[in-house]
Parts: C-alpha cells; structure tokens; sequence
C-alpha cells in the first residue's frame, strides 16, 4: 500500500508546476483590476513624467521661422493689430496668438513661453481621449489609448507654437461632449446637465474653428456623423444640432484669410502626392506595429481563446446601434482627413506638410482599442496584455533606446540586432529621391567644409544674405548687433516664381514695417550691381530656395566657406563673386 502512495516530493513539485500559471494569470487580473480602480492616478502620474520632460525641452531650442510669426503676432501692441496681422501675415484665425500672447503676458516674451500653450493642448488631448475611451469602455482601454496616442504622436513635434496641438485639443474637446451628448440620450438628471454638456460642445466647435482654417474638416465629420446619426433614429436632436451649427458663424472670418492667400506660388516639392499621403499614414503607425498585430492576434484568436483566461464580461453594456455607428463613421471620417486636405490642396496648388493631418492621430489612438474592447467584452488579460507591449514598445523607441542598442550590440549579431529595431520601429517604404547638396563641382569641397559655432568671424565688411526667409527670420532673431545690421534677403517674384516656383518669402519688405526685423530686404537686381562680392547663407537645393541657382545661372564664383548648423534650414556658407554681372533669367 505505501507503494501506492505519493511521493511528497513530486506531489510538491506537480502542484507547483501546475499553480504557477494560474498565480501569474491572477495576478495580471489584479493589475488589471488596479488599472481600472485607480486609472486617473496613472494617467496624472504618466501625464506628470511626460510633461515635465516636454516642459523642461520648450526653452532648449531657438523659435523656428514659423514660430517666429506667432510671436511677433502675439506681441502686437494692440488686439486691433493683432487681429489684423492674422488676416494680412500669418494666414490663419486669432486663437492660438491671443493664447500666445497670454502665455507671455504672465511669464515673459520667452521660448518656453511661447510654446507653452501647444504643450498644453497637446498634455489635455491625453486627457481627453482617456475619458471618452473611459466611459465608453474602462480605465484599462482608456490607458491603452492614451499609450497609442503617444506612441503615435512620436513623429509629430507638439511643442511647436503653431495652432496644430490646438487642432487636436479641441477636436478632442467636441468629440468627447459630442459622444456625451449621444450617449446619454433622454437619460440627463436635470435640464442643466444636458445643457452644459451641449454648451461644451458650442464651445469646442467655436474653438476648433478659430484655432485653424483645417478645423473646418473635422468639424463638418461631426455634422456627417450627426446626419448619420439622424438616419438611424428618424429623429432630429434639435438642441444638438443648434449646439453643433452655432460654431459655423466662426468660418466667416476665414474669408480674409483665403483672399490673401489666393496669390502666393507654393514650391512643387511640397504638393501632396500619392507618395506623402501614404508616408504620412505609414510614419503615424510604424511606432505601434508591435501592438497593432497583436490587437489583430487576439482579435482573431479571441473566440478559441482558452477557459482559463476568460472572463465574465464587465458591467457597462455596448453602446446601442445609434451611437455606436455615427461614432465609428466619426473616426473613419477623422482618419480620412489628410486625404481630404491632399485632395483640396493638390488642386489649389498648396503646399502639404505633414503636421496638417494631426487630427488623424485621434481615430488612430481610439479604434484599436474600441475594437479590442469590444471584440473581448472588456476583458481584463486581452487589454492589460496590450498596454504592457505599448508601455514597452514606447519605452524602447524613446528614454530605453540608447540602453537597447547597447544591449542588442553585445548579445547579438548586427544582423539579428537591426532585424529587432525594424520590428520595433518600422523603417519609411516610400522614401522619396533626395536631390544633392549642391552641383557635383561643389559637393567635394563641401565635404571637407569645417562646421561653423557663428557667423561672427566672417569677414565683417562683407554683406550676409540669407538664401530664404526661413533663414533669414531666424538669423534676424538670433544675431547680435553688428550681425543683424549686414543682413540681407533678396527678393524678385520673377526669379523665385521661375527658379523655386514659390513666391512666399516675396512680402518681407512690407513684413520690415509690422516685425520687429533688423535685417534689410532688396531687389536682387539693386543688390548685386552694387555688392559685387557677399556670403550667401543657407542650402544650395532647399525647395523655397532660388537665390544659390540663380547666382549659379549669372555666372558668379561660389566659394564653399563651411556649413551653419544653427537654423532650421540645413545650411551651407558661401562666399560669392559676381564678375560681369547681368540681371537677366537664364534658362540652364
């Protein structure tokens, strides 16, 4: 009978062995379950961390050209001017100088300042997706989605002084109150609820509308999913749309805005094409490549998933058809929205920069974890297995990058080790032809051209022009005195529209008299039958630049002095000499 026995030993080990998988699963559902109790704590503590980093980067760098113009802008003398400069110089609808302006109002005319309430913006867009994926789902799904958005929005700049954090806040802003507003149906408390939830979403139109000219696009995505919205239930929401239409008396101030533009030749390099569409797309998901396979795994493994592992469903039922609909063709539209925008501009000829389809990023960060939640019914291993593999797919491609290289660099091959990044990071498919530096003549010496600190050890009789406004703006800022007074950038509409096929820059003399701008602005013409030998700062081939090829078609000497890594554009130093000048546009 002892023979029969167990043996204490393996009886020990069996049930060990047996337990061990069952301890891990419960205690992921623990943290799961910590996750949804305390998800608001996690997210302050994630949104501290991050937007300390970002707060402590915003004054490391020089304000670039375009930031440049919102802070001029905003440092107008008055509001009437201010209002004025957005309608005649900048393009684009007051909210995001009169933000500006406040910023610098309270903590000085700074960098930091000035980029301030894009940070902001951009810190309240997490906030904002958490609480709509919240209460459409859990704290857990709401934590996933604020991972994306970051992951994401690696490939976008937020700390920008531009509107475009601003486009997202508040797009954000009206896609939570206007799911709110659906959501509750005829189940408010009280009248005033209602009301100030459909007063949220007035507010977030108006907002959005002012912010950016491409507001107008997920605007109207709202009143197409409201249309939708009305064709399922054969019933108008009246205080609804009231809410959603009220806003549109804001496009009234694009109309001085489109009159001035109408005129200015953008360069052919940044017309949208097939090309940088699908670049755009691809740039926004090769960070979440890792994460987005294994939400489709487990969407479509999901139904021979093991005993084990499931889960009674959570509390909070699906939303009925008559939300749930109108918000995913909401997001589908959001998505849609750089096609929209490529579409519009390819045929009025504007130039597409990438940072015009951020609205997009919201429906990127949103759906994956719709359809998970759904897909599980809430379940508690499916999204904590997610948000693990974006917490450390986002800790890898940013603060753990440097320590992976290192690590993979001794454990494997360089092979295997460059195999690893690409799956964590995918490389660009679509990489557009890169033109040279500068001819084939120049090229060598500018291989051996020493980088310069400054430009202040130039020689200070000569004159120093800037190839471009970009350039030039910012050399204007940055530049001592003695700098600034022997700045020039050149202007001929004739020359840029031929050359460069973009007339931006065109309108810097009158920009002298509102800017406070120490460099000087001069026909071509004037300024090199009277300046015969002068140094050109900036990039040979940049797009917007015509001044370096057209001294190249006068004949000029162009001497390779170094390269100025102190701008935004990639520039190189060049002494000109003009011998036998003739201003004359001759083809090459």
């Amino acid at each position: 009978m002892r023979l029969l026995a167990p043996s204490p030993t393996i009886s020990m080990r069996s049930e060990l062995s047996h337990s061990t998988p069952f301890i891990t699963v419960r205690l992921l559902r623990a943290t799961a379950r910590f996750v949804d109790a305390y998800g608001w704590i996690l997210i302050a503590l994630f949104l501290a961390v991050s937007g300390w980093f970002l707060l402590n980067d915003l004054g490391s760098r020089h304000l670039d050209h375009d930031e440049l113009y919102t802070f001029y802008i905003a440092r107008a003398p008055t509001l009437r001017q201010l209002f004025e400069l957005t309608r005649t110089v900048d393009l684009h609808p007051p909210l995001s100088y009169l933000l500006v302006r406040g910023s610098l109002g309270i903590f000085g005319a700074t960098a930091w300042s000035c980029r301030l309430p894009s940070i902001l913006a951009f810190l309240a867009t997490l906030v904002l997706i958490f609480r709509l994926v919240t209460q459409i789902l859990s704290p857990l799904y709401g934590t996933i989605s604020v991972l994306f958005f970051w992951s994401v929005a690696l490939t976008y700049q937020p700390d920008q002084a531009r509107p475009y954090s601003l486009l997202l806040c508040f797009s954000a802003f009206m896609l939570a109150s206007w799911y709110r507003a659906i959501a509750s149906g005829d189940s408010y408390t009280s009248r005033n609820s209602r009301f100030l939830t459909l007063l949220s979403l007035t507010m977030g139109g108006c907002a959005l509308l002012l912010s950016h000219v491409l507001g107008v696009l997920p605007y109207a995505s709202f009143l197409a999913a409201e249309l939708v919205r009305f064709s399922m239930r054969r019933k108008s929401d009246w205080q609804l749309w009231i809410a959603l239409l009220t806003p549109a008396i804001s496009i009234l101030t694009y109309l001085p805005l489109i009159r001035h533009r109408s005129g200015i030749l953008f360069t052919d390099e940044y017309t949208p094409t097939p090309a940088r569409i699908f670049n755009f797309y691809w740039d926004s998901l090769r960070f979440v490549a890792v994460p987005l396979a294994l939400v489709a795994l487990i969407l479509c493994l999901w139904p021979a998933r093991r005993t084990a592992l499931a889960e009674k469903p959570q509390a909070a039922p699906a939303p009925p058809r008559t939300v749930l609909y109108p918000l995913a063709f909401l997001l589908l539209c959001m998505a849609l929205i750089p096609v929209g925008i490529a579409i519009v501009f390819a045929h009025t000829g504007t130039a597409f920069f990438e940072r015009y389809g951020v609205v997009a990023f919201l429906p990127i960060a949103i759906i994956p974890s719709l359809l998970l939640g759904f897909r599980t019914q809430r379940n508690h291993m499916a999204g904590l297995t997610v948000a693990l593999a974006l917490s450390t797919i986002l800790f890898l491609n940013t603060s753990g990058k440097v320590w992976l290289i290192q690590q993979l660099g001794n454990l494997t091959p360089p092979a295997v080790a460059r195999h690893i990044l690409n799956a964590l990071t995918l490389p660009k498919l679509l990489i557009e032809p890169v033109k040279p530096m500068a001819p084939p003549e120049l090229l060598k010496a500018l291989e051996s051209a020493r980088p310069l600190s400054n430009l202040d050890g130039i020689d200070p009789d000569l004159p120093l022009v800037a190839n471009t406004g970009l350039t030039f703006l910012e050399m204007d800022r940055q530049a001592s005195a003695e700098l600034a007074n022997r700045l020039y950038l050149l202007n001929d509409r004739d020359f840029a529209a031929a050359i460069a096929h973009d007339t931006v820059f065109e309108n810097y003399d009158r920009l002298k008299k509102v800017f406070p701008i120490r460099g000087k602005v001069e026909p071509y013409c004037a300024f090199v039958g009277e300046h015969p030998r002068f140094v050109v700062v900036g990039a040979y081939n940049h797009p917007q630049g015509w001044l370096l090829k057209k001294l190249d078609m006068d004949g000029a000497n162009l001497k390779v002095i170094g390269t100025y890594p102190g701008i935004t554009e990639d520039a190189q130093v060049y002494e000109v000499t003009v011998a036998n000048f003739g201003c004359m546009l001759r083809p090459r």
